[in-house]
């Protein structure tokens, strides 16, 4: 089946593209600025990515709640315009001297608050748009179509500080929401259950009751959000921290940095491309393995830098690949395994633990990283691996008590 002549899925993809080529170009711009405006205080620069990642705690929840019992296309368009107003904000006290580290804060609660409405809700509405039997290629179109924002983003950033100031960079992705929300216009209303009206107490209620039944009769889906967000807690800050610093460390420049995470994001999108040829049936199990294999080729990452720094190219360019059949292999999962009706708060429960253990990432990192980098590099590595590994046994474990049960 041509995914292009699915009704609303070219337009969806689209806006995901667009959106998120201005959240990494923006990425890439917010670091400078709240280095420029905290003068380097790195205390301070802290706080700033506290508020980036806490409200996730809160939102996380009510982003999913919304995915189920919202309407996802007003879902998506009140993210796009929150955004598109924080930019705006941005774009106008920096392009005046009036930027603070508070209003810094206030624009990375609502950027978070937004992402965490726009995830699930857009996570939820792929198989309202595509059957069963077309996820696994859905979720990899996708997954290409992010990892090449990663690649436009970054890469347009670059060409607007060429020419223009840092602020242009925020204008740039005020425009690429803009875009994003009229796209989402042209969108029918997805196919949902009757409107609930929202309080923000039944969403939380709700959520804690979809996690313990989650618990008690979806177990494989429970170890796969469990056992991905444990992995990330361990993956997160090598990605961000580890890696870079070694690179650093060792006389190599930034450049060096960079070719790693395009080739990072090159076999990503590869990735995305093979994943439907060469994975045809999706199960719990295979993302466990996944995971397991990732974490084996950062663990032989980091025993290549005691050698030579030089090996890390082409095992990026390979963890970028392994990385896609983890991040389909996952939202597939949670599609395939999520009743009906659970799809939005099972994105938003993973969401929440994801985005927690990343933030935690840095810290148990970076307390790690007092002694040794290199240890650093290699424990955390090593947990991924054990992570993954643990998974498939719990998994296996389970559907064997399952089958002696009556």
């Amino acid at each position: 089946m041509s995914f292009l002549k699915i009704k609303d899925f070219p337009a969806l993809i689209s806006s995901l593209f667009i959106s998120k080529s201005g959240d990494y170009a923006y990425e890439v711009a917010f670091v400078f600025i709240v280095l420029e405006t905290t003068r380097n205080d790195y205390f301070q620069v802290g706080v700033v990515y506290f508020f980036r990642f806490i409200p996730f705690l809160f939102f996380g929840p009510v982003g999913g709640w919304l995915a189920d019992n919202g309407r996802l296309k007003k879902n998506l368009l009140l993210s796009e315009w929150v955004r598109l107003t924080v930019s705006l904000l941005l774009f106008f006290t920096y392009l005046n001297g009036a930027i603070t580290i508070v209003i810094l804060c206030i624009a990375s609660v609502f950027t978070t608050t937004g992402r965490s409405i726009f995830q699930p809700s857009f996570q939820t509405a792929i198989p309202r748009v595509v059957g069963d039997g077309d996820l696994t290629r859905a979720n990899s179109i996708a997954q290409v179509a992010e990892e090449t924002a990663t690649v436009a983003g970054p890469l347009a950033c670059s060409l607007i500080l060429l020419i223009a100031d840092k602020a242009w960079v925020l204008m740039f992705n005020a425009l690429t929401y803009f875009i994003s929300a009229l796209i989402i216009i042209t969108l029918d209303d997805f196919r949902q259950h009757p409107r609930t009206p929202f309080h923000i107490s039944k969403a939380y209620r709700e959520t804690s009751s979809c996690i313990k039944k989650m618990y008690h009769s979806g177990h494989e889906l429970f170890i796969s959000i469990i056992g991905s967000a444990v992995c990330i807690l361990f993956t997160g800050s090598v990605l961000r921290f580890v890696i870079p610093a070694i690179a650093v460390n060792s006389d190599k420049s930034e450049i060096f940095t960079s070719y790693l995470f395009s080739l990072m994001a090159a076999g990503t999108i590869l990735g995305g491309l093979l994943y439907s040829r060469t994975v045809h049936r999706v199960t719990p199990d295979k993302l466990m393995f996944f995971w397991f294999v990732y974490g084996l080729l950062m663990l032989t990452m980091s025993l290549a830098t005691r050698s030579s720094l030089s090996l890390l190219l082409p095992l990026s360019f390979v963890l970028g690949v392994c990385g896609a059949f983890v991040d389909i292999t996952l939202v597939t999962t949670i599609q395939l395994h999520s009743e009906q009706e659970n799809i939005g708060k099972n994105f938003g429960v993973f969401s929440t633990l994801a985005n927690t253990a990343e933030a935690a990432s840095g810290l148990m990192s970076g307390l790690i990283a007092t002694v040794s980098l290199m240890i650093s590099f290699t424990i955390m590595t090593s947990l991924i691996a054990l992570t993954g590994l643990s998974g498939m046994v719990l998994l296996s474990k389970k559907r064997a008590a399952h089958k002696k049960s009556p």
